[in-house]
């Protein structure tokens, strides 16, 4: 399976621009397909685009390497005038607001945290997938459990 099929599980509207391994990281660029989008805020659909930034966010590990998914995120100005919000981020279904993982990186993160101490488990993630801290770790797990 090509790196551009399984970006494409996570987003069928990603493109992937770009891949590059330095160390033991493998970076992957991408772009949206997405021409318009609808506002968070009020529903309306737009395509005036207000500006580009990148995010960046961890994914699943690819064999033997961590993976970070570098994607240029358009802001989109609301066209409807009765709008709260003048502008709004395209939403990306595959990560939390303003999350620096994926949703499957959560879950497998939640998976390792359950089975093992907070100690033991960022000592198995950091190893393999991505740094992460063992307060991070308690977070994911009581987020999934409802503890918030």
């Amino acid at each position: 399976m090509e790196i551009d099929e399984l970006i494409k599980e996570l987003d069928k509207k990603l493109i992937v621009i770009k891949k590059e391994i330095l160390k033991d990281t493998m970076y992957v660029y991408c772009d949206t397909y997405k021409k318009e989008t609808q506002c968070k805020y009020c529903g309306t659909i737009s395509n005036s685009v207000h500006s580009i930034y990148q995010r960046t966010i961890s994914d699943l590990p690819i064999q033997k390497y961590k993976v970070k998914l570098l994607i240029n995120v358009k802001k989109y100005f609301c066209i409807n005038p009765e709008c709260s919000h003048k502008t709004f981020a395209e939403p990306l279904n595959f990560v939390e607001k303003n999350a620096l993982r994926t949703k499957r990186l959560d879950e497998y993160i939640n998976k390792i945290g359950l089975k093992n101490s907070s100690l033991e488990a960022k000592k198995q993630i950091n190893d393999s997938h991505v740094n992460i801290s063992n307060n991070t770790i308690l977070r994911i797990l009581k987020k999934k459990k409802g503890f918030n």
